[in-house]
């Protein structure tokens, strides 16, 4: 499928209460012809908001079905584009390496490739590397809607290469959905960092990002006097009831359910960006997935990596369109792009139990 009529795009953009009109494209040097970067202008969200588009983004978010090493090389590809923005639009440009951290949540964040992005880009751009996991006491996969229920705490840190007595930039990449992890990982780098005399003076954040996330982790930078850039990979989305699926538009699944009620989401998107998702998107699916199980390993700790089963995350991604396909009243060209999607996870799915 090449294309979507344009009069299903305004439908869409109306059904789905679609924000198309927040965003401006800027201009940055030396990114892919393919790669558009804009800035958001609301007034409820924070001052320093961009969106970085790029076809790499596109293919994570559409495509479930990209995984392990794919995924790797993907977010890498669009990390680097990232990257090039963020050395342009942000302090790292007047920032000494010595001074800029990425503190990498467990176990997602190194999935992101930003920090092998900027070593890509530029060798001697060596960062200093902190580390925290941050663990739920119950499963937690598209269940994050009562986070002290859950129990969400530290599981384990190391800051030993935190600088002293510094004005520090940290880069954190990360899955935002509710921001819940985002501000206790931000409440603990500012807690290091009075230890050793240090001072945070930007945040920056790169992921698949949601508005109540963007609210939550402001709060907490704003309390510390701590400015907060942000940049969403492809779009900035709302929140679906269980607190973690995280969709460019479509039925919110969770909550048909929970309670058969219908409801319908929609994200911050340029309409330039929107041209180029739907031709490919399952409305309603996960952007991000449970993207630590979309690794072909991660870290548990800074020295230890755990091995990751990827039939977990094609069984819980089938299950997930499986249940959109029910419940959504679906276009033919959405009901192509679902089938086409689900043939590909359901073939990778047989492939694996055949090897075992």
């Amino acid at each position: 499928m090449d294309y979507v009529p344009k009069v299903d795009v305004d439908k869409i953009i109306a059904e789905y209460n679609l924000d198309v009109d927040s965003t401006t494209l800027i201009k940055v040097e030396n990114l892919k012809d393919s790669t558009s970067v804009f800035r958001v202008d609301r007034s409820d969200l924070i001052d320093e908001l961009y969106i970085i588009d790029t076809v790499q983004g596109k293919n994570i978010a559409c495509h479930p079905h990209i995984f392990g090493k794919k995924l790797k090389n993907q977010a890498f590809i669009a990390a680097l584009e990232a990257a090039t923005a963020m050395s342009q639009l942000t302090a790292l440009s007047t920032t000494n390496p010595d001074s800029i951290v990425v503190e990498n949540v467990l176990r997602a964040a190194p999935g992101y490739e930003l920090h092998t992005a900027f070593r890509e880009l530029n060798a001697e751009r060596a960062f200093k590397d902190v580390w925290i996991r941050l663990k739920y006491e119950k499963p937690s996969y598209r269940s994050h809607s009562d986070e002290s229920a859950l129990g969400l705490n530290i599981f384990y840190e190391d800051f030993k290469t935190l600088p002293q007595q510094k004005e520090i930039v940290v880069l954190k990449p990360d899955t935002e959905a509710t921001g819940k992890t985002g501000q206790k990982s931000i409440e603990r780098i500012v807690k290091k960092c009075e230890e050793v005399k240090s001072t945070i003076k930007e945040i920056i954040l790169y992921g698949f990002i949601s508005i109540p996330a963007l609210k939550a982790i402001s709060e907490t930078s704003k309390l510390h006097g701590i400015k907060l850039v942000a940049f969403s990979i492809g779009d900035i989305t709302e929140l679906a009831h269980n607190s973690y699926d995280m969709t460019l538009y479509g039925i919110d699944e969770s909550l048909w359910s929970a309670s058969g009620k219908i409801r319908k989401l929609g994200s911050i998107v340029d309409p330039k960006t929107l041209d180029r998702y739907l031709p490919e998107f399952i409305p309603g699916s996960d952007q991000p997935g449970d993207w630590s199980d979309r690794q072909t390993s991660v870290h548990v700790t800074k020295e230890k990596k755990q091995q990751i089963r990827v039939d977990k995350h094609l069984r819980n991604s089938i299950k997930l369109i499986e249940s959109l396909k029910r419940i959504s009243n679906f276009t033919p060209w959405q009901k192509l792009i679902t089938e086409k999607e689900l043939q590909l996870l359901y073939s990778i799915l047989q492939r694996f139990n055949n090897s075992f």
